[in-house]
């Protein structure tokens, strides 16, 4: 009885278990998306000096580059702030997987430990039973 209610939790970690992956695989892709928009932005931000370095500009041109570059250096600085979050989000569910995982171990060791104290009750009980049949007096006697 005990083993059966100990199979469904276990069952119910397993679900919230495999939740947690698909969080973690959807946490994971939008953690490359941001890394593959700051890889963009650095090499707008790298283009863009390059040219504000290399040619000659007239004060329209250089403004407008300037603030072009102070834009992408600000949109840089939120990526990196939304990198932070997801690595901290990420962190998260890998320890309440941890969390689980131990859980499981721990209610998979304590059903095999109910089923093995059920097994002992049971044979005690057939043991009990064959010794009193053992030392039943025989109804025919010779």
């Amino acid at each position: 009885m005990r083993s059966e209610r100990l199979q469904r939790i276990i069952e119910l970690k397993e679900r919230l278990m495999e939740e947690k992956e698909r969080l973690l695989d959807q946490h994971n892709r939008e953690l490359a998306l941001i890394k593959s928009n700051i890889d963009n932005l650095d090499c707008s931000i790298n283009s863009n000096y390059n040219e504000l370095c290399t040619r000659p500009l007239n004060g329209n041109e250089f403004s407008v580059i300037k603030n072009y570059l102070e834009y992408l250096n600000q949109a840089r600085s939120n990526a990196l702030t939304q990198l932070g979050r997801m690595e901290a989000k990420i962190a998260a569910v890998r320890q309440e997987l941890y969390d689980l995982l131990k859980e499981m171990k721990m209610l998979d060791a304590l059903k095999q430990r109910t089923l093995s104290a059920a097994r002992k009750v049971d044979n005690r009980k057939q043991q009990k039973h064959l010794d009193e049949i053992a030392l039943r007096p025989s109804s025919h006697k010779p």
